[in-house]
């Protein structure tokens, strides 16, 4: 039975989201293993909130643990913990390497890697074919230690009354109602996504059919896209909050919202994590299908163009000019109809 679990996965905020219902499998099967996580430092306050976790770790792979002397010191750091079992959801030779210096007996990870040889069990799957959700594929890594009872994703965030008050701050700082929809253009280029005018018509359409609030969100680096569609759009209702949350109060801001639209980001996953609705806009292909990157629990509020193409996306040279250019207005403004119809 294992005593000390290290669980690895150190991408994006929605890849390590997806991963956070292992944490919740594993307590419920081991109630009394010591359990932490290693992840990226801006994904480590989300990290944080789930509940069953002992241990957050930090990977700085652009500080104290660059180049071969900081995995090196990842390594030695890893070590003094005395794990037996690590499971790596984010496959990079570097971290395995790791892994492997700091003498944790067993190691699980996918086993299509050249360096898979350096994992004790190799779990054999391609997730490139997206068979199935992202959340599936990384509780069927843990199959080594759960057998085959492999349990339906669960996110089990903790409640900070602390973190409500200082959310309803910001909303009343801001002249935020209790009645607001959340729009998120930005999508960090890792998937197709919407055009600033088809974000325009849903806002446009939010406000004209609802007296709901609008808040953008996005990263600093996302303010130019979003103040456009200020810019566009007439009428006090829209906020713009770019850059203005941190993860944990963007957090907040989502679970308290009537609805979220946006494409395939992590904001539409902390959303299904929180039980908030969402309408989501997607390629239909692999990659980037929602078979595999949808919302989990709501994968019937996702739109995508009918596409003729068999073959897999091909985001930055694609035949189309962009996929969801597809979509037609009507498309758009009756999914949105049909979402908020659904709210009311």
């Amino acid at each position: 039975m294992p005593s000390r679990i290290l669980l690895v996965r150190t991408d994006r905020i929605g890849d390590t989201l997806l991963t956070l219902p292992a944490v919740t499998a594993l307590r419920q099967t081991f109630p009394d293993a010591f359990i932490a996580f290693l992840c990226q430092p801006y994904t480590e306050p989300m990290v944080r909130r789930i509940n069953g976790l002992d241990q957050v770790l930090t990977y700085e792979n652009e500080g104290k643990h660059q180049g071969f002397q900081g995995l090196e010191l990842l390594s030695k750091e890893l070590r003094s913990y005395q794990f037996d079992f690590s499971v790596v959801f984010f496959p990079r030779a570097s971290l395995i390497w790791a892994l492997w210096r700091s003498g944790i007996p067993r190691r699980i990870g996918t086993g299509f890697r050249w360096y898979s040889f350096l994992l004790t069990d190799r779990v054999m799957e391609h997730r490139s074919e997206c068979l199935k959700h992202e959340a599936d594929y990384n509780l069927n890594l843990l199959s080594p230690l759960l057998g085959t009872k492999i349990p339906e994703p669960q996110f089990d965030f903790q409640t900070d009354p602390e973190l409500s008050e200082e959310w309803e701050t910001l909303q009343n700082q801001n002249g935020v109602s209790s009645d607001y929809i959340i729009i998120h253009p930005g999508s960090g280029n890792s998937a197709p996504n919407l055009n600033l005018e088809q974000y325009q018509m849903l806002a446009e359409t939010i406000l004209q059919e609802t007296g709901w609030q609008i808040l953008l969100t996005g990263s600093p680096a996302e303010a130019e896209i979003n103040q456009h569609l200020v810019d566009k759009i007439s009428g006090n209702r829209i906020i713009d909050f770019s850059g203005k949350l941190n993860l944990v109060q963007l957090m907040e801001c989502i679970r308290n919202a009537r609805l979220l639209i946006t494409s395939s980001t992590g904001p539409l996953h902390l959303a299904d994590a929180q039980n908030t609705p969402v309408l989501g806009f997607f390629c239909p292909l692999p990659p980037h299908t929602p078979v595999r990157w949808g919302p989990y629990q709501q994968n019937e509020w996702v739109v995508s163009p009918d596409l003729k193409s068999p073959d897999r996306c091909r985001m930055k040279d694609c035949p189309y000019g962009g996929c969801l250019q597809q979509l037609s207005s009507s498309q758009i403004v009756e999914a949105l109809e049909q979402r908020l119809k659904e709210l009311n």
